[in-house]
């Protein structure tokens, strides 16, 4: 298994690459390659169109130095899961792995691309990863936020962190909403985040006002149980949820090398820290990265309205965000000799706990 783990880049050399880095797929030849899996394993995997990036109903910009070109992208979401396996969803446990939040981040989303071609070749041939396909859905978004993307590829000396909506910045580059403060908990705590328009972590408007962040609130919320959330999240953010809610959230970013889970936007445990702690030490005994959290050594700083909180304060789901490798830019060694033998044993033993995670 472990030898799959590490080799898993079996797709990434024959489609477009970002220049200068032949290890990480532009968003483009990403998607190319993903569309050919899903057409080439109908049974194990579909992509949907969860919504559309800012600039789909916006006009792109045309300055003659960093042009942005009109037109906008979709979003898409993808569902890797073996249909043959008799359970209907709503027996199965569900997974979200995002990626690419932070635009200028470029190896996330060939992190996640990795672990889903490491699940989808490894059906049939893998006794962990069939019985995991079998018995869950894992749900992967590569790119939330594609706009910034395209920016961050297009023009790598700007890294692009936020989206393209321009709103209230004037005519320079630091222009955009961080999508990564734009969740509707605990959003506008100035603590961790900032009412600046033009600063990197600025938190929007109001709460969900992006459409990025609309299109993956929305597709989380059809994937775990209505029942299993509080009535108020924000006020009753003290309360735990116990051992029976089901779920696991994973959002992946660069760089540092750690593990982050609840709470984020304050120095504090959440209630349910013993739980998510242990899924913590336990992805730690695969990449050995550090805990960051509330009370822990290494909580580095705050950060408000972020998907982790949200889906673990809303959703009621078990929530952990990797932060891998050592540069936003990620050298193609490191990555592949390091990051990539470290994290993907990770993600799938998160995608064997989905079901009940917080009694694992």
């Amino acid at each position: 298994l472990w030898l799959l783990a590490a080799t898993a880049n079996v797709d990434a050399g024959t489609y477009e690459t970002i220049q200068g880095r032949s290890c990480f797929r532009s968003m483009k030849g990403m998607m190319d390659s993903m569309f050919d899996l899903a057409g080439n394993n109908t049974n194990l995997m579909t992509i949907t169109d969860i919504g559309d990036s800012y600039l789909k109903n916006h006009d792109g910009r045309h300055d003659g130095v960093h042009d942005i070109p009109d037109g906008g992208y979709d979003i898409y979401a993808l569902n890797i899961t073996a249909t043959d396996s008799g359970r209907q969803s709503n027996e199965k446990g569900k997974m979200l792995v995002t990626s690419g939040v932070h635009a200028r981040e470029w190896a996330p989303p060939e992190l996640l691309a990795r672990f889903i071609e490491m699940l989808v070749h490894g059906y049939d041939d893998n006794a962990d990863i069939t019985w995991i396909l079998q018995h869950t859905e894992i749900h992967a978004i590569l790119y939330v936020n594609p706009d910034g993307r395209f920016m961050a590829e297009k023009y790598p000396e700007l890294y692009w962190r936020k989206n393209l909506n321009p709103i209230r910045c004037g005519g320079g580059y630091e222009y955009g909403v961080d999508i990564n403060r734009n969740f509707d908990f605990a959003w506008g705590d100035q603590s961790g985040a900032s009412s600046h328009p033009c600063a990197g972590d600025y938190h929007g408007p109001t709460a969900e006002s992006e459409p990025e962040t609309q299109a993956f609130a929305d597709y989380a919320k059809k994937l775990f149980p209505d029942e299993q959330r509080k009535s108020n999240p924000q006020e009753q953010m003290n309360d735990s949820f116990g051992e029976s809610n089901t779920g696991m959230y994973i959002d992946i970013h660069s760089s540092g090398g750690y593990i982050y889970y609840p709470w984020g936007h304050k120095d504090a445990k959440s209630p349910d820290d013993e739980a998510l702690q242990a899924l913590g030490r336990k992805i730690n005994s695969f990449n050995n990265y550090k805990l960051w959290a509330g009370s822990q050594p290494d909580f580095l700083y705050e950060a408000s309205g972020d998907t982790s909180d949200w889906a673990y304060g809303v959703l009621g789901v078990a929530s952990l965000g990797f932060e891998i490798g050592d540069d936003f830019q990620q050298e193609c060694d490191s990555f592949e000799e390091e990051v990539v033998p470290q994290n993907l044993p990770a993600l799938l033993f998160a995608a064997k706990t989905a079901q009940k995670p917080f009694s694992t």
